[in-house]
């Protein structure tokens, strides 16, 4: 008689395993078939028994059965803003049991792909509509589920200035850095915010000085640079920095135009010409060295302008047409600078604006007209 009730017991206990087994096997077929709200339900029962909860093959296609409920015309009611969250852990849960080449280990990571897009495109549609709360908690997401896509961070970084959380901003900014994604654009933005948030002088600079290691050509991250040299009375060690750098590449136009810049902060105007005109002879289409000879030349002709208008009549009567025509020749000399200027970038608002002014200057109104437009 024990003998057939030990029996009895061992067949109960084969028939429980099975049961339960079966439970995932029937997620799998009602996945397959498409009836998810079943999967799901056979899903959850297999991840809570002892004899399932273990298995890989649980957890992996509990992620597949969630993750195929997003966007699902009849399921997706089904899901909520966790279910991206509930997707990775029981993917991570299926690589922790099964090892990254297990039998379903190695599907993870196409499946993990797969949810990163549609999490990033959720994150994009909160974007567009203007969401930032919600658009940052998204890209976050996405970032988390694949940590070496840069794309995310990025347009979190974005969404957090334009909701004004600045100090938010730049640690998405800090983030792109350790993951050496370095370009000027991200320092550039960094410098930009924390300028805003009102950063000291040594914060500051530090991130200037690191995009210049990265970006030794950068103009706007040397300019930047000058400015913080001049403003903590440190134009001399500014000079020595570039003279040495230009010592070391004496071709690069780019040197010479924020040594320009640099020299006209400190009211050498002729030394400035002089150097941005090396500029031009190192790269005849440098755009900021053609832009600035322009500026220097109008602004001697308005200065000399200033002194007609200041005139009384009398005086005017004698010397003003000779002061103007003085100036005119100023403004004939900033003409050519800011055509080619304006030839090298036709787009650039400010030298279309100045273009305006120096041909209405000369009379010819035909050519401000024109330009006008354009800029309109």
């Amino acid at each position: 008689m024990k003998k057939v009730l030990l029996t009895a017991l061992v067949a109960g206990t084969i028939s429980v395993a099975s049961a339960q087994n079966s439970a995932v096997n029937s997620a799998v077929l009602n996945h397959k078939n498409g009836t998810l709200d079943k999967a799901l339900t056979d899903i959850e029962k297999a991840t809570e028994h002892k004899k399932t909860k273990d298995k890989a093959k649980t957890w992996f296609y509990r992620g597949v059965i969630y993750q195929d409920m997003i966007g699902n015309p009849i399921y997706g009611k089904l899901t909520d803003e966790n279910t991206p969250i509930v997707i990775l852990e029981s993917f991570d849960k299926a690589v922790e049991l099964d090892g990254e080449n297990g039998e379903y280990g190695k599907q993870v990571p196409e499946r993990k792909q797969m949810l990163y897009g549609q999490v990033l495109n959720q994150a994009v549609e909160f974007h567009n509509n203007q969401d930032w709360p919600n658009a940052i908690q998204k890209y976050e997401l996405a970032h988390k589920i694949s940590p070496q896509d840069t794309t995310a961070v990025l347009y979190a970084a974005y969404a957090s200035t334009a909701d004004k959380k600045y100090d938010q901003a730049i640690g998405f900014y800090d983030e792109l850095l350790k993951m050496n994604h370095k370009t000027e654009d991200v320092y550039k933005a960094k410098v930009q915010l924390q300028q805003a948030t009102e950063a000291s002088d040594d914060a500051v600079m530090a991130t200037l000085a690191a995009g210049l290691e990265e970006h030794p050509n950068s103009v706007y991250l040397m300019q930047e640079e000058l400015k913080y040299y001049l403003k903590n009375d440190r134009a001399d060690e500014a000079m020595a920095k570039l003279d040495k750098a230009i010592e070391a590449d004496p071709k690069n136009a780019s040197l010479y135009a924020v040594k320009g810049n640099l020299l006209e902060r400190k009211k050498d105007l002729d030394g400035a010409r002089a150097v941005y005109k090396k500029a031009i002879e190192a790269d005849p289409t440098n755009f900021d060295a053609y832009y600035n000879l322009g500026v220097l030349e109008y602004n001697r002709g308005a200065e000399v302008n200033n002194k007609a208008a200041k005139m009384d009549y009398a005086t005017y009567q004698k010397k003003g047409k000779a002061v103007e025509a003085e100036a005119k020749k100023y403004y004939q000399s900033a003409l050519p600078y800011f055509e080619k200027a304006h030839e090298i970038q036709p787009e650039d608002k400010a030298t279309m604006q100045n273009l305006v002014n120096v041909y209405t200057r000369l009379g010819r109104k035909a050519d401000a007209e024109k330009i006008s437009a354009k800029l309109n």
